[in-house]
């Protein structure tokens, strides 16, 4: 028994270790890569708007960038072909929206770019069924309405410039590196957040889209209204968490109000109980 268990944590381990690495194997030998330099420095960044970028999708059909305004726009930038990071990126993102109530193609769209300029669309028709097989039930609703793009060298270019998007190619591991991020898209193609890392909560997901097309789409319940007013981005974490003085002061207008009713309610009684009591007095 504690061998199992301790082989248990052993892979338990790796599992953790796995899913947080950088988008690349441990380095074999020396190497002066610096990991930092691909943080994406989000001040330079947000609020600008993204040129337009001519693409093409896995069944072939070339389509610009624009295509995508009206709606909020979740763009995740990896290449097809990895064997790391770049799945998990797309199963955690396939698994966050499957659990929100927005709906893909209707509330937002999602646009899966590859910056390898060697791939094509025969590449991301390999991706989109890999995704959908490893995910299963975890797919958003309109799954086939997921775009998955490549583009020549200029268009890539333009696009993962214009979000501080880079990525580098490591000749002697055969691979890329690169932010494991996601870009989200006003519907007026503002950048308004970049979200970090892999398997991200629902909720982040979801409030970000929100946040995205707020005053846009016109689709918001008002339960995300709500929600989105009680969470805060937090730049340390890569996320929201619960902004707790707004949650706090929301209960105590709340509070307030209820009071206020109850006053009121208790008032116009005691006054109708007051005028019945005079009409029957001689």
């Amino acid at each position: 028994m504690p061998l199992k268990l301790s082989v248990l944590s052993l892979l338990i381990a790796v599992g953790i270790l796995a899913t947080n690495a950088l988008a690349a194997p441990p380095l074999k030998g020396k190497s002066d890569f610096d990991p930092s330099i691909l943080k994406v420095k989000e001040d330079d960044f947000l609020g600008k708007v993204v040129p337009d970028t001519t693409m093409t999708d896995d069944a072939g059909n070339t389509f610009s960038l624009s295509k995508y305004k009206g709606k909020p726009l979740l763009l995740s930038i990896i290449y097809f072909r990895c064997a790391t990071a770049c799945p998990v990126l797309n199963e955690g993102l396939s698994e966050a929206l499957s659990n929100i109530s927005l709906r893909l193609g209707d509330d937002y769209n999602v646009i899966t770019l590859s910056f390898d300029d060697k791939e094509g669309p025969a590449d991301g028709q390999w991706f989109r069924k890999n995704l959908a097989v490893k995910m299963k039930d975890k797919i958003p609703q309109d799954f086939n309405k997921w775009v998955f793009a490549t583009a020549d060298a200029a268009q890539i270019k333009k696009l993962t410039e214009a979000t501080g998007y880079r990525f580098f190619y490591m000749a002697q591991d055969k691979l890329f590196v690169h932010p494991n991020v996601y870009i989200f898209l006003s519907p007026e193609g503002v950048i308004t957040r970049y979200i970090f890392g892999l398997y991200p909560p629902s909720i982040d997901i979801r409030l970000a889209l929100v946040e995205a097309g707020r005053g846009k789409v016109g689709k918001t319940p008002l339960l995300s209204s709500v929600a989105l007013a009680c969470y805060k981005y937090d730049a340390a974490i890569g996320g929201y968490r619960l902004d707790l003085p707004r949650v706090f002061a929301g209960i105590g207008v709340l509070v307030g109000l209820l009071t206020g009713l109850v006053v009121f309610v208790y008032w116009r009684s005691l006054k109708k109980q007051r005028a019945r009591t005079a009409d029957f007095q001689p």
